[in-house]
């Protein structure tokens, strides 16, 4: 047996000024004026303060409505269930296994149920129907999904790797049939589950996943649903959202993270291209906080329309802040990385090759994902990178090479070299290609003048090994050894050089690179004394100029008269500094000493370094780890090349003084007490003026707070203790009210304010003031 906890707050049918706690507060602010108008001070007082002292009499509650569940509820849904034009409520039981159905039943004395020997009678007005079901809840959502007129349920249950349909029927027959579908690693969380409606069609179901977001079409009782899957950027969402970010008609998607491994990255909108098609991620920055709230256009009197206000609590203070998404020009060289994820489960030693594959005269991407032994292509349609189809191809590929539209794929243990064609969105499975060293086959450097063959014609520059100790390397039918080498090497590299021919870089794993010059039908050795180190990352900066990246440094070589030499050597700033990789960016400027031309990837501070050819400009701070490969590539032919990144499982596209989605901070309140903490949210008119109005929750406390709307902003209007604390049937201490909702649910067109507290579901139905004017 416990004693049932007394709410500490019980409003009248009278309007409710928050008792002595409020009235307290007006006699101060009364004297305050009174002594400012004694003191002579002729400052009148800000329109804000005056808007807080009439606006503590708007806000009144017409008593208080509380339902026993039982055990602790959520999640929940409002929603019509049984059709009947009243807003009913859907709530998850997970002690009883159960989703309660409050129907608002004006005819209804109450529903008497017993509970620990008790009876118990719900408020009049409100009949309950109860749901079995198999499985945890963790998310609940609605809509006539097969179009037959009944509104259907969706339930998320991730524990059981399964949506569940709940199909809506009438009278006694609703709900008595279900579909599921079988789903991996579905997010946990209340916000994973979103419908779109869409005009003369099905709605689309979505559903957030640890890998990315499900879509779900054609759902039906009598058909196989269809299933795509969207693959993320991250592994930590909790939270999935609809919304036109981008104003230009289409919803898109916007996820939301609370893991610190996505820190500082946690919102990424994936904007809409139409058609049920889809951008890049863009990555917005927010260092930390738990989304609360995404609220509408919040007043009707604000001067500037814009989109929805996004409301998130600081986890270490007691602040609440909002945000608008806005798109502002770049304040650096390079803009916010844009993001293709490829892969939730990775890409291995992934390798990414350029070259177009279309036709179109647009550069395009292939990626060799290693970890799966497949192709993925990225295709270059007016600017933007759409992914096409994966593909199968060799096992245990190691390299690619994209050459007059054909894909070349290396592998060791699989053939050796296969060619891939562009088949529709995907590609061909390889056929083998025309090597006489294919069992030795060490590496791939691209193609070449062919020595012995007719003007123009190219031949494949190859790496082998031919026994123990013995390597050599072929071009078309001519095969030069290379001797002396104690180790196996890793790879040949292909640059053109100053004169008309090419630089061919043989890497050795521990020991320096060894440079020939390929000219005159000729392998000619390049003297290379103290200038390039093992280990470090070579890239072409211009013919007969390579860059070489490691450690913490840069070094500009210049290769000429078969010598190379050090031109400069560029340091790179900070104590963590360990270089990845490093590229030449192409400039419209006509200044290119003033513009940053060399890009570093400084994997150990997690940013990009950019430089001209003397010194470091500026430094990017982002999501720059676990990078497997550099490259530039003019997406837009605007001149400008963009930075190309290949990470473990994505894409990274940063574009030169291009435009970035940011959250713009428009509101921010610190609480009276240093223990609070905000921890719900809900949003509303609650006087009846037209403004919406904020509830906030302070689970820490157990308090309830109204944040009344003004004309640019919000001003704390009422604040109570909703419960005394305490524990309870079915639950523990914690966080407590657990959330908290503002609908009409007594249907006489006044918001009312909703808590899941405790066992309890409590309603403080909005006191009907005739919808009298604002005292304002």
């Amino acid at each position: 047996m416990f004693k049932t906890p007394s709410p500490v707050f019980r409003p009248s049918r009278v309007k409710v000024f928050g008792c002595v706690h409020i009235l307290s507060r007006s006699i101060i602010l009364n004297l305050i004026l009174a002594v400012i108008f004694l003191s002579g001070l002729s400052s009148p007082l800000s329109a804000q303060n005056k808007d807080a002292i009439d606006r503590l009499g708007d806000f009144g509650f017409s008593g208080m409505q509380v339902f026993r569940l039982g055990s602790q509820g959520g999640p929940w849904h409002p929603a019509d269930v049984d059709g009947d034009g009243d807003l009913d409520l859907c709530i998850w039981l997970d002690d009883r296994g159960e989703l309660v159905q409050f129907l608002r039943d004006p005819d209804s004395d109450g529903f008497i149920h017993e509970e620990a020997g008790n009876t118990l009678v719900d408020p009049a007005g409100w009949t309950r129907a109860e749901i079995s079901v198999g499985a945890q809840v963790e998310s609940i959502n609605s809509a006539d999904l097969d179009g037959d007129g009944h509104l259907d349920l969706v339930l998320s249950c991730p524990g059981a790797n399964r949506v569940q349909i709940l199909w809506g029927a009438e009278g006694g027959q609703r709900f008595r049939s279900s579909d599921k579908i079988r789903l991996e690693r579905i997010a946990r969380g209340s916000q994973t589950l979103r419908i779109e409606t869409q005009k003369d069609k099905l709605p689309i179901l979505r559903v957030l996943s640890e890998t990315g977001v499900y879509e779900i079409e054609q759902i039906g009782r009598n058909n196989s649903p269809k299933i795509k899957t969207l693959v993320g950027s991250t592994t930590g969402s909790r939270v999935l959202i609809h919304e036109d970010v981008t104003e230009d008609g289409f919803q898109d998607l916007i996820t939301i993270s609370g893991s610190n491994s996505d820190r500082p990255y946690l919102v990424r909108v994936r904007p809409s291209a139409g058609s049920n098609s889809w951008l890049p991620e863009s990555l917005l920055q927010l260092e930390s906080g738990r989304f609360l709230l995404q609220a509408p256009n919040l007043n009707s009197l604000m001067s500037e329309a814009t989109g929805p206000t996004w409301f998130f609590s600081e986890r270490d203070r007691p602040v609440i802040k909002g945000y608008r998404i806005e798109s502002t020009p770049s304040k650096t060289a390079l803009s916010a990385p844009e993001v293709i994820s490829l892969s939730a489960d990775g890409l291995g030693n992934g390798r990414v090759a350029k070259g177009d594959l279309d036709g179109d005269g647009d550069i395009d991407l292939t990626v060799l994902d290693t970890k799966n032994s497949r192709l993925i292509p990225i295709f270059n349609v007016d600017g933007q990178l759409i992914p096409g189809k994966p593909s199968p191809t060799l096992q245990k590929p190691k390299d690619l090479i994209v050459h007059e539209g054909k894909v070349l794929v290396t592998s060791k243990s699989d053939g050796g070299i296969g060619i891939c064609e562009l088949e529709g969105e995907g590609f061909s499975f390889p056929v083998p290609g025309e090597t006489d060293s294919a069992l030795g086959l060490i590496s791939v450097a691209g193609f070449a003048p062919e020595i012995s063959g007719k003007e123009g014609s190219l031949a494949l520059l190859t790496l082998n090994k031919k026994g123990r100790n013995s390597y050599s390397l072929q071009l078309g039918e001519v095969e030069f050894p290379l001797d002396s080498l104690d180790r196996e090497p890793s790879a040949v590299r292909l640059f053109p050089g100053s004169s008309g021919d090419s630089i061919v870089v043989v890497e050795i794993p521990f020991e320096s690179p060894i440079l020939f010059a390929l000219r005159e039908n000729k392998f000619l050795p390049i003297v290379s004394p103290a200038t390039l180190e093992s280990g470090g990352r070579i890239q072409s900066l211009a013919p007969g100029k390579l860059l070489v990246t490691k450690e913490n440094r840069g070094r500009i070589v210049l290769v000429e008269d078969l010598t190379a030499r050090v031109l400069r050597q560029i340091d790179t700033p900070g104590t963590s500094v360990k270089l990845v990789g490093a590229t030449y960016l192409n400039t419209h400027s006509p200044d290119p000493s003033e513009s940053a031309t060399l890009a570093f990837i400084d994997e150990g501070s997690s940013m990009i370094h950019l430089a001209n050819e003397s010194e470091v400009l500026e430094s990017l701070e982002g999501p720059f780890k676990k990078i497997r490969q550099v490259l530039n590539l003019d997406v837009d032919g605007d001149g400008n090349d963009e930075l190309v990144l290949l990470k473990s499982g994505s894409l990274l596209i940063l574009r030169r003084l291009g435009s970035n989605l940011i959250l713009q901070e428009t509101f921010s309140r610190r609480a009276r007490n240093e223990n609070s903490r905000i921890t719900a949210m809900a949003h509303g008119d609650l006087n009846g003026d037209g403004i919406l109005d904020l509830v906030a929750v302070d689970g820490a406390r157990g308090e309830l707070e109204i944040l009344a709307g003004t004309a640019d902003s919000f001003i704390p209007a009422l604040g109570f203790p909703v419960f005394e604390k305490k524990t309870f049937s079915g639950g523990g201490r914690g966080v407590e009210p657990r959330a908290v909702l503002v609908e009409d649910l007594d249907g006489d067109g006044l918001a009312d304010v909703c808590l899941l507290i405790h066992d309890r579901l409590v309603i403080y139905p909005q006191e009907n003031m005739n919808t009298q004017e604002d005292s304002r």
